[in-house]
Formats: C-alpha cells, structure tokens, sequence
C-alpha cells in the first residue's frame, strides 16, 4: 500500500456567515464575494451535519461576530453532537474563555508581513500582533493555521517566512490555499499565481511541516485547468489531504497506488466520532440517495465550495 492520503469532500460542514453576508474590511482578494453567499445560522441546516464552519465578515477592528452570537450558537450546540470551526478575527485576552466556550478550531489566517495585511486587509496589524493572536488563542483552543499563496495580488514572496514562523510556533498542520482573481474584487484581473512558483512553496512547507505534521491543500484555489494542474502538483509534493481533487488529482493518487480515504468534514479538522469516513468516493448523489447527506451542493464555477465530480 503506498502512501496515505485524504481527499475531503465536506458535505456535512454547515458553512455560516455571522455578518449576514456583510463585512466592514472589504479585503481586496474577497470584498465580501463569497460570505455573500454563505447560509446564516437562521438557514435551516443540512441533514447529517456534524460540524459548522463559522466565516466572516469581520467588523472594522478585525474582530468577528461570534461573540455577538452566543446564544444562538449554544442553542445550536444543545440541539446537536456539532464541532464549531470558525474564524474569529481578533481577540482581546478577556475575551478569551468565552470564546473558547463556543469554539472548538480557530481557522488562522497568517499573513507575515504588514505591508500586506494593511494593503490587502485594510487593518493596522503587526505581525508581532498576529504572532500574539496566534499564541493567545491557542492557549485554550486548537489553533489551524491558513496561509494563501500569492495573496498580494498573485505575487509571492511572504509566505516562506510565514510558513517558517508557524513552524517555530509547533502548529501541527498547515492549510494552503491560493489567491482566486474574484470578480468584484480589487484584484479581478490580476494573474493567477504564478504554477512553479507556487510549487516551491508547497515544496518548501512540506519539507518544513514534515514528519507527522499535516500538510493541507484547502477550498481555496482557482478554478479550470489552472485547478487540475496545481492539484496535481500539491498530490506530487506529498500533500496528506486536498479539498475536492481534480481528476488529474485522483487519478495520479490511484495510479500510484496510494492509500485514498475520504472524509466529509473541513479539511483542517480531524475524523469525531460522529464523522463520516469511507474508503471509496460518495459523490453528493449517492449521500442524498442513501440518505447520507441530503444537501443540494453549491455548483458556482468560481465557490471555493463547488463540488468537482
């Protein structure tokens, strides 16, 4: 059996927006295009959710709504076993255990240099300030950092440094994403990231992030060929788990004979008890058919959330 990788199809993750699709940032790489489209957490939720993945928008300071919405996220825990993943902008120390108290995973998204977090954030951070952020959260929840390749407006040249500060930190996985050109963003027309040096930094976090240490391909990437070819890249650059592989993705896994399971949950988190697992693909039709998952997928050409059959 060769070696083992996930391919994460997350069909029982109840993706939210707190903000009603609202977001007081308006980064450059996103100006609330995609929590636009996001369920809130008045959306009935899908049959056999397990987990939540709690999204933006962010208010004017970078912190986020959870706070605000505490009691309809308790209510939403007494009614169900359900994992809350979110992304919680900035917080303060004394908000800290109440955070922790609605939040199971923090998704993090690291960015190492501060001329790139004001000009593509809009916020006045420091990267000593995110370091701290990243410290402090970790100290009463598990902490998944995310890093998006070529998120100054395609170019790279930040994200080895990040990659190395999150590894000098003992994070335990690193989930990679990549720049979309968005349409109503800032950067609409800019180029995809560059494919080869994209490679090198995927080359550079899995010799980084190596050993036991989990290396995740996320939701976030272009679409079309450009997605086939930087898929099958991240597959041959030892990626332990990628969302939604391509064609090209999966059928170079099974050619090699890797060991190819399937999980059904955001890819930053781990197999619950209550999580579906399989060893052979359950495409959205069968869930539904087998009474699984009845969810009609998102099938947007540019959602990070897109199913790819």
């Amino acid at each position: 059996m060769g070696r083992a990788i996930q391919f994460v199809y997350p069909q029982d993750t109840q993706v939210v927006s707190l903000s009603d699709g609202s977001c007081a940032l308006g980064c450059d790489h996103c100006n609330k295009h995609y929590i636009e489209q996001m369920p809130t957490l008045r959306d009935q939720v899908k049959p056999n959710t397990t987990s939540y993945l709690i999204s933006g928008g962010l208010k004017p300071d970078g912190k986020s709504f959870v706070l605000d919405k505490k009691k309809e996220i308790e209510a939403i825990k007494k009614k169900g076993n359900y994992r809350f993943n979110s992304h919680v902008g900035f917080v303060a120390p004394e908000e800290l255990d109440a955070m922790a108290e609605l939040v199971d995973y923090v998704s993090f998204d690291f960015v190492s240099d501060a001329a790139v977090i004001k000009r593509v954030y809009h916020l006045d951070k420091t990267v000593d300030q995110y370091i701290a952020q990243f410290k402090l959260l970790r100290q009463k929840i598990e902490v998944y950092p995310h890093v998006t390749i070529g998120l100054d407006a395609g170019r790279i040249h930040w994200e080895y440094e990040a990659i190395d500060i999150l590894n000098s930190l003992g994070a335990d996985r690193l989930v990679l994403n990549v720049l979309i050109p968005t349409p109503g963003t800032k950067f609409e027309k800019v180029p995809n990231p560059d494919l080869s040096e994209v490679t090198k930094v995927f080359r550079h976090a899995r010799k980084t992030f190596s050993g036991d240490r989990l290396l995740i391909l996320g939701c976030m990437r272009p679409s079309g060929a450009y997605r086939g070819e930087l898929d099958l890249m991240a597959v041959q650059e030892g990626v332990d788990r990628i969302v939604q592989p391509t064609p090209p993705a999966r059928k170079y896994a099974e050619e090699q004979g890797f060991d190819i399971s399937y999980f059904y949950e955001c890819c930053a988190l781990d197999a619950a008890d209550n999580s579906r697992q399989t060893n052979e693909y359950q495409s959205p039709k069968e869930a539904v058919e087998s009474g699984c998952c009845n969810t009609k997928p998102q099938t947007e050409v540019d959602s990070p959330f897109a199913v790819v059959d």
